[in-house]
């Protein structure tokens, strides 16, 4: 006679396959929950890196920008100001100004190449080595060619640091002025309402071991004349139409705003690349230096 539905036999066997079957489903069940926890902890710790290195951006900004001048140099005869703004939480530009013994003032601008927190630790090295050798050397030349040796061994292939520097005198109207790879500078002469477009004197620095250069430029500043040094980041900022805003528009601002402190001629600066930006993203670092005659 057939087994009945209620059998031993049968039961037995139902209750083995619905062991099997539910030890398959808590084994994809099982599989599942590890893949979600794994991702969980992936995720987890994703987010602690993330805050980690946010957290060490925002050290090395912190240090990059206590690094910066923190007021406005007094020196008899002249109006100086400087400015900067990273294109990230860290950028390679830097401006400085060191009062030497003998009363004079060096200010300089530089640039390194690239942005974020590679070219932030050189433009600190760069800023070191700088006022070194500004302090310890008899003159310009032999100055920038003291930093051009100590950062050609720092610096990798590829890599290079355009640099600009002016020395000013108490009560005198001549500038010194020498440029390693950095350009265009500007000088607005007032009584002629002119502006000259000037160049570089010698290599960026850092590129070969002994500095090339022409001698330092010589300029004779009359009251109310501009020189105006500033990094690449305002020429190169391009709007929705892919307009660069150049050289020429930079002109126009200082132009309108010649009559101004250099500090708020370059908040006109800054706001005018804003506006013409039309929202388009920060790309380089913006940095301005202006020394104005009285």
């Amino acid at each position: 006679m057939a087994a009945s539905l209620l059998s031993p036999e049968r039961a037995v066997l139902g209750y083995a396959l619905t062991l099997v079957v539910a030890g398959f489903v808590a084994s994809a069940v099982a599989g599942e929950v590890r893949k979600q926890v794994d991702a969980a902890l992936r995720e987890a710790e994703a987010r602690r890196q993330v805050e980690r290195l946010e957290h060490d951006l925002e050290v090395a900004r912190s240090i990059q920008q206590s690094l910066l001048p923190s007021g406005a140099p007094q020196i008899e005869g002249f109006e100086i100001a400087g400015w900067k703004r990273p294109a990230d939480q860290t950028g390679g530009d830097y401006y400085d100004w060191q009062s030497l013994p003998d009363g004079r003032l060096v200010v300089a601008l530089a640039d390194v190449t690239g942005h974020g927190i590679g070219p932030a630790l050189l433009a600190a090295v760069c800023r070191a080595y700088a006022r070194a050798s500004f302090r310890g050397c008899g003159g310009l030349m032999p100055a920038m060619e003291q930093i051009n040796a100590s950062l050609a061994g720092d610096i990798g292939e590829g890599n290079f640091v355009t640099f600009v520097t002016a020395v000013c005198a108490p009560g005198s109207s001549r500038v010194e002025l020498l440029s390693a790879g950095h350009g265009p500078l500007f000088l607005y002469v007032l009584k002629d309402d002119r502006f000259d477009e000037m160049g570089s004197q010698g290599l960026p620095l850092g590129i070969i071991a002994n500095f090339v250069s022409e001698p330092p430029q010589v300029l004779d500043l009359s009251p109310g004349d501009l020189l105006v040094l500033t990094t690449d980041g305002f020429f190169e900022w391009a709007n929705p139409q892919d307009e660069l805003f150049g050289p020429k528009r930079l002109e126009h601002v200082i132009r309108t705003s010649k009559v101004k402190h250099p500090s708020e001629i370059i908040s006109d600066l800054y706001h005018a690349v804003i506006e013409f930006s039309g929202g388009t993203k920060q790309q380089d670092d913006l940095t301005a230096v202006i020394i104005k005659r009285k």
